[in-house]
C-alpha cells in the first residue's frame, strides 16, 4: 500500500535504541555565491538532484523541467576568469520515444558517457534508463540512447520512478520507487547481452512489511562495498513502519537469488529518526552514514551513524550523532551525505541550508556548523533538495529547486 507523506514544505520532485550525541550548533560566516541561476526556458528549471564533476572541474546535473516540460541534462563549464558557462547536453521530449524528469542524479563511465533515469516517459510513461554519448570530436551535440524503458505498472512489473544508479563493471544496478511483485519497489541489476541489448533483472522485490517499502525515496543511489554488497534504505515499511536500512547480498553461485537483510529499522525510540528518504554513504572504517526527514529529539529528522557488526551475523548499532532543532540549523534534511577526506560531513536541510559535522575527538561529540543558510532572497537559492560536492579546494557545490532571478533554481558555491 503506497504512502501518502509529503514532507512539510512544497517540493517539486513528484516521488524520487539510539544514543543521543548532540553538540552546540554554530553558525560560521561563508561565501556563498550563484554560479548559475536557471531562466526557465530552454535551459532548464527546478533542479533537485546533486551534481557531478569532470576531470576539469566542469560540473553536470539535471533539472526536472524545461521549455518541453521534460527537463535538460546540462553542463557548466568551469571558468578560467569571469562567468560559468551552461551548455544543454539533453532536452527531454516525454512521450513514448524519450524520458521525462530526470529527477535523480547522474554518473560517469571510464569512457565519459553520463547514464541516468527518469521519473517518467518512455514506452509506458514510467521512465527510463538513459546513456549520453559525447561527441567524437570533442564538440557538437551528445547522443542519447535509451537503454531500458521501465515496464507496465502494477504486479510483476519491473519498476517504476527509477532512482540513481551505480556501475559494478559492466552492470548497472538501481532501485525503483514503486513497482516489483508487491508494488512497493525493487533492486534491479541492469547489464548489456552480446548483442549490446541491455536486459533488466529484478534482484529484490520490497513486500512492504518488515522488509520495508519505497526504497531510496529521495533518487539517490545504492552503494557497494568491496565484497559486492549493495545497502539503501526504504523510506517506511519496518518492523517500527518508520524505514530500513537494508544490505543486498550477492548470491554464492552464479544464477542463485540475491539476499535482503534489514540492518536496522527505524522508529525504536522516541528519540530515534524515522523516514530515511536519503541514501548511505561509507566512511574508511565500514561505518554507514544518513539521514532521516523527520524524528529525532526534536522531531525535525536526524544524522545517523550505523556501525557494522564485530562478528558475522551480529547487529548493526545506530547512534543518532545530531539531531536538528528547527532553528538556525534548519529541518528536514533531505540531500545525501558527503565525506571529505577529514570525516567532515556535509549535507543540507530543506528549510534550512548547508551544514557541517565535524567528527568526535576521542569520545565527546559531532559537531554541526551550519555553513550558509538560505534567505530565500530573489537572486539567492531557496530550498535544496540535493546534497553537495566537494571539490579538492574544499569548495562546496549544491543545486537549489527553486529561488535565483527568475525562481526557477540555481546552481551555488560555497567557498570555505
Amino acid at each position: 500500500m503506497k504512502s501518502n507523506f509529503l514532507p512539510s514544505v512544497a517540493r517539486q520532485l513528484t516521488a524520487c535504541a539510539a544514543t543521543l550525541l548532540i553538540a552546540a550548533t554554530t553558525v560560521a560566516a561563508q561565501t556563498e555565491h550563484v554560479i548559475y541561476a536557471f531562466k526557465g526556458g530552454n535551459d532548464g528549471s527546478y533542479p533537485t538532484a546533486g551534481l557531478i564533476s569532470d576531470a576539469h572541474g566542469n560540473l553536470y546535473g539535471t533539472t526536472t523541467g524545461s521549455n518541453f516540460g521534460g527537463g535538460t541534462i546540462f553542463q557548466l563549464t568551469k571558468p578560467t576568469g569571469g562567468a560559468w558557462t551552461e551548455t544543454v547536453l539533453h532536452t527531454f521530449t516525454g512521450g513514448t520515444t524519450d524520458g521525462r524528469a530526470p529527477e535523480a542524479g547522474l554518473i560517469f563511465d571510464r569512457a565519459g558517457n553520463l547514464y541516468g533515469t527518469t521519473a517518467y516517459g518512455g514506452t509506458s510513461n514510467l521512465g527510463i534508463v538513459f546513456e549520453l554519448t559525447p561527441p567524437a570530436s570533442g564538440s557538437g551535440p551528445w547522443t542519447e540512447t535509451i537503454l531500458y524503458n521501465f515496464q507496465s505498472f502494477g504486479r510483476y512489473s519491473n519498476g517504476s520512478v527509477g532512482g540513481g544508479l551505480i556501475f559494478k563493471g559492466k552492470t548497472l544496478y538501481g532501485t525503483t520507487l514503486w513497482g516489483g511483485l508487491h508494488n512497493d519497489g525493487n533492486v534491479y541489476a541492469l547489464a548489456p547481452n552480446s548483442s549490446n541489448v541491455w536486459n533488466l533483472k529484478a534482484l529484490y522485490s520490497f513486500d512492504g512489511g518488515a522488509d520495508g517499502l519505497e526504497p531510496n525515496y529521495a533518487c539517490d543511489a545504492l552503494v557497494l562495498d568491496k565484497s559486492g554488497n549493495l545497502y539503501g534504505v526504504t523510506a517506511f515499511g519496518g518492523v517500527n513502519g518508520a524505514g530500513n536500512v537494508f544490505e543486498m547480498t550477492p548470491p554464492s553461485a552464479p544464477g542463485g537469488a540475491w539476499t535482503e537483510t534489514v540492518l536496522y529499522s527505524f522508529g525504536a525510540s522516541s528519540t530515534d529518526g524515522n523516514v530515511p528518504v536519503t541514501g548511505v554513504i561509507f566512511d574508511a572504517n565500514g561505518n554507514l552514514y544518513g539521514t532521516t526527514n523527520a524524528g529525532g529529539n526534536f522531531g525535525n529528522g536526524t544524522v545517523y551513524e550505523l556501525s557494522p557488526h564485530a562478528a558475522a551475523g551480529g547487529a548493526w548499532t545506530e547512534s543518532v550523532i545530531y539531531s536538528f532543532t528547527g532553528g538556525t540549523d534548519g529541518d528536514t534534511p533531505w540531500g545525501n551525505l558527503t565525506l571529505d577526506k577529514s570525516g567532515n560531513l556535509y549535507g543540507t536541510t530543506l528549510t534550512g541550508g548547508v551544514y557541517k559535522l565535524a567528527p568526535p575527538s576521542g569520545s565527546g561529540s559531532w559537531t554541526e556548523t551550519t555553513l550558509y543558510h538560505f534567505p530565500g532572497a530573489s537572486n539567492d537559492g531557496v530550498e535544496p533538495q540535493a546534497g553537495v560536492l566537494v571539490d579538492p579546494s574544499g569548495n562546496l557545490y549544491g543545486t537549489t529547486s527553486q529561488g535565483g532571478a527568475t525562481s526557477n533554481g540555481t546552481v551555488y558555491v560555497i567557498h570555505p
